[in-house]
C-alpha cells in the first residue's frame, strides 16, 4: 500500500539583496529534526549548516545558499520559521532600572534595513575605487567577527582579512581590475592612507541587517523603544 503524499502550502518571498522572488514551504519533521540535532551540538558550525540545509530544502527555486549574504540567510530563515512554527515569538528585555519585561515579536514585521549612506561601489582614495561584495554567513562566523569591542591583534587581523576578501573589484579612471592575488591586494591596501580603510570599514558598518523595531511598556508604565538585529536576537535555537 502506498501512503498518501503530504501537500504543503507555498509562499512567496523577495530576497533582499537581489529582489528575486522565491517560493518556499514550511518546515517538515525532517527539517525540524535537522535543527534539533544542530541545537543539541551547541556548535556554531552545526547551527550554520542546519540553517543553510533547511533553506535549501524548503526553497523550491534555485538558490546559492553558500554565497548568500548573512542578512539574506537570516531573512529567508526567519520567514520560513514564521510559517512553520509561529509568527509570534516570546521575548524578554532587561531594563537597567526596571528589570525584566516580557513582550512579543511579530516575525512578519521584521525587515532588512540598510543605512541611507551605504554603497557597494565607492572611491577609497584619490581616483581609486572598489566594488564590494557582502560577506557570507560562513565567512562572518568562521572569522568570528562577533564582538565589535574586541580590539585584540588577532581580531584586528581577522577583520582586515575579511575586508580584503570582500573586495570584488578595483578601478581607476583608466582600468578595471578584477583578477588579483590576495597578497597583491593586501600590499595595495596597506600602501593606502588610513582614510582608505576607514571608508572600507564604513561599508561593513552600514551594511544591511535584519532589524525589528518595537515599543514596549515598562512596569512603571513608561514606554521604551527597542531595536533587535540579527537572527539570535529573535529566538534561541
Amino acid at each position: 500500500m502506498t501512503l498518501p503524499k503530504i501537500k504543503h502550502p507555498t509562499y512567496k518571498l523577495s530576497v533582499p539583496s537581489t529582489k528575486k522572488s522565491i517560493t518556499y514551504r514550511p518546515f517538515t519533521v525532517k527539517e525540524e529534526k535537522i535543527l534539533l540535532v544542530a541545537q543539541a551540538s551547541t556548535e556554531d558550525d552545526s547551527i550554520i549548516s542546519a540553517i543553510k540545509q533547511i533553506i535549501s530544502n524548503c526553497v523550491y527555486d534555485e538558490i546559492d545558499v553558500e554565497n548568500l549574504p548573512l542578512f539574506d540567510v537570516e531573512y529567508i530563515f526567519i520567514n520560513i520559521r514564521a510559517k512553520s512554527v509561529s509568527d509570534v515569538v516570546e521575548a524578554i528585555h532587561t531594563d537597567e532600572e526596571e528589570g525584566i519585561v516580557e513582550y512579543e515579536i511579530n516575525l512578519n514585521e521584521i525587515q532588512v534595513k540598510k543605512d541611507a549612506s551605504h554603497k557597494t561601489k565607492f572611491i577609497i582614495f584619490d581616483k581609486i575605487g572598489v566594488v564590494m561584495r557582502y560577506p557570507t554567513m560562513d565567512e562572518l562566523f568562521q572569522l568570528q567577527i562577533t564582538d565589535e569591542n574586541d580590539v585584540s591583534e588577532d581580531a584586528t587581523e581577522k577583520a582586515f582579512k575579511l575586508i580584503l576578501k570582500c573586495i570584488k573589484m578595483v578601478y581607476d579612471n583608466e582600468k578595471v581590475f578584477e583578477e588579483f592575488e590576495y597578497e597583491e591586494l593586501e600590499e595595495f591596501i596597506l600602501s593606502m592612507p588610513p582614510e582608505a580603510i576607514e571608508k572600507l570599514n564604513l561599508f561593513f558598518d552600514t551594511m544591511p541587517s535584519v532589524v525589528y523595531e518595537t515599543e514596549i511598556t515598562l512596569p512603571s508604565g513608561k514606554k521604551k523603544n527597542i531595536e533587535l538585529r540579527g537572527l539570535t536576537s529573535f529566538f534561541t535555537f
